[in-house]
């Protein structure tokens, strides 16, 4: 498995962790971490201050990132098993369909082959409705949802996202989520991390203002 490079910032820790720094100094804490995670080392000096809470948010950023990847490994081997149940149940089943047809007198075995024939046929046309995706219009794919949380660092799991908003029909309630299927995705990852959408949003906003003046400096 490839090395994480995206990590989560949950608010309640983060603003408690730099409620009496200056902006400069959040945006130095920021940065450090976005380069830690993604090249593997700061390009600048902290100031003690923020090298403090730098090494204390990247502990435990480094100890998140190692469950995480904890919890993949169960589920492909979790998925790896289910995989070849699947195969073994589907062989027995095979092999006693062809036992059934070899001790069935003449005549019988048409007439089941003619009646197997029509439920096959029938389980054919339900597979197709319950597999078309081109009936939701705007829904992502599982790799769409990987690579968005990949990018957010959203540590959700995006084939039980798909195949459960795919089983409703992207509908929730009487609205229609595919459209807006990223904020779906942050509302998943709120729900399953005891988070409160509206403080994620507003943490990300100021990330997103701090950093964006940052960048406005660094090209003055």
């Amino acid at each position: 498995m490839d090395k994480k490079t995206s990590f989560v910032l949950y608010p309640a820790d983060f603003l408690a962790a730099v409620h009496n720094f200056r902006k400069n100094q959040i945006a130095d804490l920021i940065i450090a971490l976005c380069e830690i995670n993604f090249y593997g080392d700061v390009s600048f000096k902290l100031s003690d201050t923020v090298k403090k809470r730098f090494e204390a948010i990247q502990d435990t950023v480094e100890k998140n990132n190692a469950k995480y990847k904890e919890i993949c490994e169960k589920r492909q081997a979790i998925g790896s098993k289910g995989g070849s149940k699947s195969k073994a149940k589907t062989k027995q089943s095979l092999s006693k369909s062809l036992v059934k047809s070899s001790t069935l007198p003449p005549g019988e075995s048409e007439k089941e082959n003619e009646s197997d024939n029509e439920y096959v046929n029938e389980d054919k046309n339900k597979a197709a409705v319950s597999v078309d995706k081109q009936a939701y219009v705007g829904a992502p794919s599982v790799e769409d949802v990987a690579a968005y949380c990949q990018e957010s660092g959203y540590t959700i799991d995006p084939a039980a996202f798909v195949r459960w908003n795919e089983e409703r029909g992207w509908m929730n309630g009487k609205k229609y989520i595919a459209v807006d299927w990223r904020k779906a995705v942050r509302k998943w990852f709120c729900k399953e991390n005891g988070l409160t959408y509206s403080e994620m949003e507003t943490l990300t906003d100021v990330c997103s203002d701090v950093l964006g003046k940052v960048k406005a400096v660094q090209n003055g």
